[in-house]
């Protein structure tokens, strides 16, 4: 039997962090990580690589704010480490009005270095030439672009190890509690290994409420697959210049008569009728690629390790894009190759605020439900994490994002007034 100070669960990008910010600055030992499998191997390897610093929630736009500042002085220390740009994420609409986000967000004084709005399509053609003639208005986050989270990753996992930190590629099969703490149970090769420690942090990604129920908790939790592709763009029909994009406008999917007619009598394709919902993104990627996603799933299921690919995804993906950007309308038939498909899950909470901080019994805490954001907000959400669990003083927004808000009739109250819940 081993003992430590400290376990962490999931050696995704989350875990990584948490293990990075409680050895290197709060200089804690014996901390151990462990994951089945490589770390990054999992959710993380199926990131956009995105950021932004704004957020409907003004919460999410802090943590995600001060998780770029973390990032920003990372990268003063060891230059193009992860790349990080500042490229921007742009969201258009085909109508002027549309509520892209709430109004009174433009009036705010600090605005200014946030967002910036164009309405009436001669202003965005003139400065956006590959968007239709039919797109209204365009707002812009100015603090937003793109990194390589691999690299971030690397970079925090190698310094924790430096300071310490132990990481352990081992299946975990269970988690018992012990007198000092919990109790882990290992095993790899037909050997069985335990672990003991006081402290104990669940940053699983998609499996939080399988290792959440090991120790008896349930967490408010769903998991939702969703799909990314990348493809060559031989036309050229993305500048390589263009920021994050994303269509704010819910859609219906073009198709010819026959198609339409033949869809129709299909039980199992109808659906491919109905509205799609808003957010179809897509970037320019290295090597003259481009990378499309749109999460329209919308139907929890449990996760697995191994998905497979869904051969029509990026069919509907490159028509519903076709919409914002024309250019891209000879793909939706003739598809340039390979087409390299990605999936992952968004694991997130009803109001899509993660889950930081600490759980019960004492000594539990966890880092998860980090849907869709978690690559951008890691550090801030490691470095949360850590701030819990060494009884730091701790910044406003913790409070949101506390796994014990749900008993805080007000503060859930205040959480619904947000319309939106910025999930792309």
């Amino acid at each position: 039997m081993k003992n430590a100070s400290i376990v962490i669960c999931g050696a995704g990008i989350a875990g990584i962090a948490t293990a990075y910010y409680l050895a290197v600055k709060y200089r804690q030992q014996n901390i151990v990580l462990i994951d089945k499998y490589q770390p990054m191997s999992l959710t993380t390897s199926k990131s956009g690589e995105n950021f932004r610093a704004y957020w409907p929630q003004p919460c999410m736009t802090a943590l995600t704010s001060h998780s770029i500042d973390l990032m920003q002085s990372l990268a003063a220390e060891q230059a193009h480490a992860f790349e990080l740009r500042y490229s921007g994420y742009d969201f258009v609409s085909e109508s002027q009005g549309r509520e892209i986000f709430p109004s009174e967000h433009f009036r705010h004084a600090d605005s200014a270095d946030k967002l910036l709005r164009v309405r009436g399509k001669d202003r965005i053609a003139s400065s956006h030439p590959y968007l239709a003639d039919s797109i209204q208005q365009l707002v812009r986050f100015k603090r937003a672009g793109a990194f390589d989270v691999h690299g971030l990753g690397s970079l925090l996992l190698g310094k924790a190890k430096r300071a310490g930190v132990t990481f352990l590629q081992k299946p975990l099969d269970a988690i018992e509690h012990a007198p000092a703490g919990f109790r882990l149970v290992l095993s790899a090769g037909g050997d069985r290994q335990l672990l003991d420690t006081e402290k104990l942090v669940l940053t699983p990604g998609p499996f939080i409420n399988k290792l959440a129920a090991m120790v008896g908790v349930s967490v408010p939790v769903e998991t939702i697959l969703q799909r990314k592709f990348v493809i060559p763009d031989p036309q050229h029909t993305i500048p390589r210049d263009m920021p994050f994009t994303i269509f704010s406008d819910p859609q219906y999917l073009w198709w010819d008569d026959q198609e339409r007619m033949l869809i129709g009598e299909s039980p199992e394709y109808a659906w491919l009728l109905d509205e799609f919902p808003a957010g179809l993104h897509i970037k320019p990627e290295g090597n003259g690629h481009i990378k499309l996603g749109w999460a329209f799933n919308r139907e929890p299921e449990t996760p697995r390790w191994e998905t497979p690919d869904d051969f029509d995804f990026p069919n509907i993906t490159l028509r519903g894009a076709r919409r914002f950007i024309p250019a891209l309308t000879p793909y939706v038939d003739q598809p340039p190759t390979p087409i390299i498909q990605f999936s992952g899950y968004y694991t997130r909470t009803r109001e899509n605020l993660p889950l930081i901080g600490p759980l019960h019994p004492k000594g539990l805490f966890t880092v998860s439900a980090l849907s869709g954001f978690g690559t951008m907000a890691a550090c801030s959400a490691g470095e949360l994490c850590a701030d819990w669990m060494m009884a730091a003083d701790l910044p406003g927004y913790a409070r949101y994002f506390n796994p014990d808000r749900y008993d805080d009739v007000a503060l859930m109250d205040e959480i619904g007034l947000v319309g939106s819940d910025g999930q792309l």
